[in-house]
């Protein structure tokens, strides 16, 4: 398996996933990574691992050299000129309801994006010809959005680790992350899931996958079920402890979270997630099964000598 990093690279939004190679990488150097817009300066998010690339990765080409920072500083000071330049251009054409939030350029200066804001959809064809006319070079506008920004700019969630969009390249290759997701687990839409970015937090999208495989092993809700002689109603899930919540009776009481394991004697189409670990049925019953359903003898001292 190749040897792959996450590196993010300013304005890009999400970290690109890349080839480490050989090179020494460690969390918060700089590297030069070559894009399909030219080469770029970006900084190592995550430690290099090998895996299998879930997206297209791009080449790292070497460690960043004092000739790389000192190209990488006079583009960030001509991005400045570029905005301002934008700017104007937009005023001369009476372009309205645009702003421009910054600029990014690859280290040869051929490729120049300029990122900008709206509520519409503004022509910014004369502004982009005046831009190529003036810096000779090809330019790109490309609307950023909030979310964007979040992840460009980085920092940490409630969760007290660095946002997942900011440091691990398949945070949004995974598709859409929407409420729908969350009810889908069981959680009530609220401030909690929802990220910095003002949309719901991408780990929901992550985790769907794991809730979707047991629901499909564990009973639906609100259907009965049998347990040792009792028939109750399952009425919520415990993906964590590989569970369901049953109601035996009306009190509130005569509720019991139970692992799937015990439901598998007396319910079909029932599947633990750890199957070996519980009695299959068709095994010898010699009445000392421990009380959860496990095939485990208890142990409550040395036997005793015959």
């Amino acid at each position: 398996m190749p040897r792959l990093v996450d590196v993010r690279i300013p304005g890009a939004g999400v970290a690109k996933l890349c080839y480490a190679r050989d090179l020494d990488l460690r969390v918060g150097y700089k590297v030069v990574v070559e894009t399909e817009h030219g080469e770029f300066v970006g900084k190592v998010a995550l430690t290099p691992r090998r895996r299998e690339p879930y997206i297209p990765p791009y080449d790292i080409l070497r460690v960043v050299t004092q000739e790389d920072e000192r190209d990488e500083n006079a583009n960030r000071e001509m991005g400045r000129m570029v905005r301002i330049e934008a700017q104007k251009l937009a005023r001369d054409h009476r372009v309205k309801d645009v702003a421009f939030i910054g600029c990014d350029i690859s280290l040869d200066g051929s490729y120049i994006e300029v990122k900008y804001e709206t509520n519409g959809k503004p022509d910014l064809g004369s502004v982009r010809r005046g831009l190529e006319r003036r810096y000779e070079a090809r330019v790109l506008f490309r609307r950023f959005t909030f979310i964007e920004r979040s992840s460009d700019i980085g920092g940490c969630d409630d969760c007290g680790v660095p946002l997942c969009c900011s440091t691990w390249s398949g945070a949004r290759s995974m598709g859409p992350v929407n409420v729908r997701l969350a009810k889908q687990q069981g959680v009530t839409p609220n401030d909690k899931i929802m990220g910095c970015c003002g949309e719901v937090k991408c780990c929901m999208r992550y985790e769907h996958d794991a809730y979707k495989e047991f629901k499909e092993r564990a009973p639906f809700k609100n259907s009965v079920v049998k347990l040792e002689g009792k028939e109750g109603k399952v009425i919520d899930y415990s993906m964590v402890k590989d569970s369901v919540l049953i109601q035996f009776g009306p009190k509130r009481g005569e509720r019991e979270l139970v692992p799937l394991g015990r439901l598998v004697p007396e319910n079909p189409n029932i599947v633990p997630a750890d199957p070996e670990d519980w009695i299959q049925p068709g095994a010898p019953e010699n009445g000392d099964a421990a009380p959860g359903g496990r095939g485990d003898v208890p142990s409550n001292g040395p036997p005793e000598a015959n």
